[in-house]
C-alpha cells in the first residue's frame, strides 16, 4: 500500500495547521533563550533574531515569550542594531532534527538601550509575570532582517527573561 503524503508540507499544505505544528513536523521549528537574567532598574534585557544576507531561508516568528519578577515595558522592533549582543544558541524544537539554524540570536543586557534604529512594531506594558505573545508566523524575518525584542526594567533589579520560536521555510 503506497504512503501518501495526507497533509502535504509546510510550503504546500493539504489540510490547515497552524505555522508551529507544521514546522515541527518537518523539523524547521526553532527557539532561543535569554534563560532569567539579573537586570538592575533602568536597564534592558534584548534578544535578536538575525538572518543573515546569505540565508536562503526566511524565518516567521511563531511566539515570544517573556516574563519577569516585577512589570515592564516590551517592544518589538524590526530591522534595529542590537549593540554589545552575545551570542545565544538556537535549538530545534522537534528532537529528532538538529539544532542547525539559519538564524542568528543574540542578547544583551545593558543600563542604555542597546538597540538603535528600525522600526517599532509595538511597545506595550507587560505586568509581572509570564507573557505569551503568540505571533503564528505575522512577522517575517527575511535574509538581511533583524527582529529585536526587548524588556525595559524602570523599578528596580529583577529576574527577566526573552525567548522566540520560529520557523524557517
Amino acid at each position: 500500500m503506497p504512503n501518501f503524503n495526507g497533509s502535504g508540507s509546510i510550503n504546500q499544505p493539504l489540510a490547515a495547521a497552524g505555522i508551529p505544528e507544521r514546522g515541527s513536523n518537518e523539523g524547521v521549528m526553532y527557539a532561543a533563550t535569554t534563560a532569567p537574567r539579573t537586570v538592575t532598574a533602568g536597564s534592558f534585557l534584548s534578544l535578536q533574531l538575525s538572518n543573515p544576507t546569505t540565508a536562503n531561508r526566511t524565518a516567521r516568528v511563531a511566539s515570544v515569550d517573556s516574563g519577569a519578577q516585577i512589570s515592564t515595558v516590551l517592544f518589538y522592533v524590526r530591522n534595529g542594531t542590537l549593540n554589545g549582543g552575545v551570542a545565544l544558541s538556537a535549538f530545534n524544537e522537534n528532537s529528532s532534527y538538529s539544532d542547525v539554524s539559519q538564524m542568528i540570536p543574540s542578547f544583551s543586557i545593558s543600563t542604555v538601550n542597546p538597540v538603535t534604529g528600525g522600526v517599532t512594531l509595538t511597545s506595550v506594558f507587560q505586568a509581572a509575570g509570564p507573557a505569551e505573545n503568540v505571533e503564528n508566523g505575522r512577522i517575517v524575518v527575511p535574509p538581511g532582517g533583524r527582529f529585536i525584542v526587548t524588556l525595559q526594567n524602570a523599578q528596580t533589579t529583577a529576574l527577566l527573561n526573552v525567548s522566540v520560536s520560529w520557523i524557517e521555510i
